[in-house]
């Protein structure tokens, strides 16, 4: 109009501008066949359907929702998969850095068809890696191992995690490589290193169905023992509409929380326990964490037992249950106290592999004050579990998830009511023993020799109930039932020390049995990751004429997850993923497959007599008391 100043025009030729801009932008994104983060009314809701362990690897796989599925959408695996041994450090000229180059597997066609074999019931339509089209990494910044960078392209199998480890500025003429490092310094790189890894996390976004969903992990090392339990919480599953809240079962040790499934008829379920399992408070539970130059204090907490499970079932016998289960840990949202976060760092909570049980660090200034707190916590548990506490979801069934209405605290788990009381594990075996010597019938734990000798069993395979293709962490802290179990390295470490006499016996297949007694049989520390020797084999004293365990002499303890055999390959992986002091092929291998029949198979349960292989049908290792 007229009256239409200058400014006013200005204004509205501004507006049109940005207008026209904007429809122009608009009409290029459809042109180029762009998306954009969808609302959930726009498009069908991503659904976590199962995790899957693949050569090590952990698959993530998820439900796209499109309306001719099921079409599954597998997330980038984020796996290291190589050894970091000997890792070489490398020198950036344009930021004057030393950094680590940690190759990071992000897809791999095979682990994807093993994924679709485990996938069979669900009859997917389809099962592939889904389309990334971002990553970002982050980690925790107080660590002497820096993350410089992530560097991957979309379709590319392999990534690359760069780490910058020490000073951010170096001078390369200082010829600043590792295999000239001090071995010290090296092992102090390497640990750093992989603890490092585990505090790395990642985000990423995924294009399915023409959207975009951003999921958070993080990334993993091949047969890690744990896993951190907070990488599951962006998953997407429904809350479970089908459970009704039973009963508080009080137990003796800690108590439970059980749910009765409303689908289906006399199925009840069990929240996880956290429940701090004391006894495995020992002196190796005081540790070093190499990245951040600490020491800290590991505590093992209990999810779920066979003991609770029996326990629960007892106390719904009115209602004639027909299952009881175990929900698994999802999340569990954690509260500190100011106290104790003023003068301990609460570390994650990282869950095993199985599900069975956690781990939680508190990071000291010092090991005086780790140890310190230890015997505080040995001696009044609630001084330590009043101060966290924990309101913990839990995953039904791989469906859906049940966040708990009652905060929890970590209460500790006691003892037997039957349980001696005695101040080391060695005078318990003692005492058992003596208990044993008096009514002349051997137990459980204990066995008496005709010559009245004594000994504890410290390892046992009679009916194959439990398996031992088992981690670090349990080799370490011990597993198993009343017939098939391994004591643990810290157990047999402190009952070994100053040398005892070691007792071997084996039933065959034919039903003959034999066995082999060694004196001066010494178990080391943590510190020399449980080395094995022994004095000599006593010949007199056994029914076999070949030592088949000199081959593992003076060997470190290998499990699937930790490598330190002597042979390219990982002897515990290659020969039935058991725990045992390898050097190269074993000449006994009593932690191997428990057979159900007679094998020809090395993996097996075997000893080697000088000339082949006897298989074996049972087995037993003893320590005398």
């Amino acid at each position: 109009t007229d009256t239409t100043t200058k400014g006013e025009l200005d204004s509205m030729q501004l507006f049109q501008l940005r207008v026209s801009a904007a429809l122009a932008l608009l009409l290029c994104s459809l042109a180029a066949g762009q998306v954009s983060q969808c609302a959930p009314a726009d498009s069908p809701r991503l659904r976590f359907v199962a995790q899957l362990s693949v050569n090590g690897c952990a698959l993530f796989m998820h439900d796209t929702g499109a309306s001719d599925g099921p079409h599954l959408a597998v997330e980038p695996l984020m796996c290291v998969t190589d050894s970091l041994r000997g890792i070489v450090p490398r020198f950036d000229f344009i930021t004057q850095q030393m950094y680590f180059s940690v190759p990071v597997l992000m897809r791999d066609a095979g682990m994807l068809a093993e994924a679709q074999r485990q996938l069979r019931r669900l009859s997917p339509r389809s099962v592939s890696f889904a389309t990334v089209t971002n990553i970002s990494v982050s980690a925790d910044t107080r660590s002497s191992v820096r993350v410089l960078g992530f560097l991957w392209t979309p379709n590319e199998t392999v990534a690359t995690l760069r780490l910058g480890f020490g000073e951010k500025k170096v001078n390369p003429i200082r010829g600043f490589v590792l295999q000239n490092t001090p071995i010290k310094n090296r092992e102090k790189i390497e640990n750093s290193t992989i603890e490092t890894l585990k505090n790395v996390k990642l985000s990423a976004t995924l294009l399915l169905n023409g959207c975009f969903h951003d999921v958070d992990s993080s990334v993993m090392l091949q047969n890690d023992s744990f896993i951190e339990v907070g990488v599951y919480k962006q998953k997407f599953l429904p809350a479970c509409r089908q459970l009704r809240f039973n009963r508080y079962v009080k137990l003796a040790n800690c108590s439970a929380r059980v749910h009765q499934r409303l689908d289906i008829k006399g199925h009840f379920l069990i929240e996880p326990r956290l429940c701090h399992n004391i006894s495995s408070l020992s002196s190796e539970s005081v540790r070093y964490d190499y990245s951040r130059d600490m020491h800290y204090l590991k505590l093992d907490l209990v999810l779920q037992d066979e003991a609770t499970r029996d326990a629960v079932r007892t106390q719904l016998a009115d209602l004639s249950p027909r299952s009881v289960d175990f929900m698994r840990l999802w999340t569990a949202e954690r509260s500190v106290s100011s106290s104790l976060s003023a003068r301990f760092e609460v570390g994650p909570l990282m869950a095993a592999a199985d599900w069975r049980s956690a781990q939680l660090r508190l990071l000291c200034g010092n090991w005086t004050e780790c140890r310190d707190l230890r015997a505080a916590v040995l001696a009044e548990p609630a001084d330590l579990w009043r101060h966290v506490q924990w309101r913990v979801t839990s995953l039904v069934s791989k469906q859906c998830l049940l966040k708990s209405n009652r905060i929890t605290s970590s209460w500790r788990m006691k003892p037997s009511e039957d349980t001696v009381s005695c101040s080391s594990l060695k005078s318990c075996a003692r005492l058992q023993c003596a208990s044993v010597q008096r009514t002349a019938n051997s137990s459980s734990a204990v066995q008496l020799q005709p010559d009245g000798r004594c000994f504890l069993k410290i390892q046992e395979r009679l009916t194959g109930s439990v398996s031992f293709q088992r981690n670090w962490t349990e080799y370490e802290t011990g597993f198993g039932d009343g017939t098939d179990f391994w004591i643990g390295l810290s157990a047999i470490h402190s009952l070994s020390q100053g040398g005892a006499t070691l007792r071997v016996e084996m039933k065959l297949w034919n039903g003959s049995e034999l066995h082999a007694e060694y004196a001066g049989f010494q178990v080391g520390d943590a510190s020399t990751e449980y080395r094995m020797t022994y004095r000599e084999m006593l010949r007199d004293r056994s029914s076999v004429s070949f030592d088949a365990l000199d081959h593992h002499k003076v060997m470190r303890f290998s499990t699937m997850d930790r490598d330190n055999d002597i042979w390219d390959a990982s002897c515990s992986n290659s020969f039935g993923k058991g725990g045992w002091w390898f050097k190269s092929y074993p000449h006994f291998n009593p932690n191997g497959i428990f057979p159900s029949k007679e094998p020809r198979d090395i993996s097996y349960m075997t000893w080697y007599t000088g000339t082949g292989y006897l298989t074996l049908r049972e087995v037993r290792l003893m320590l005398q008391i």
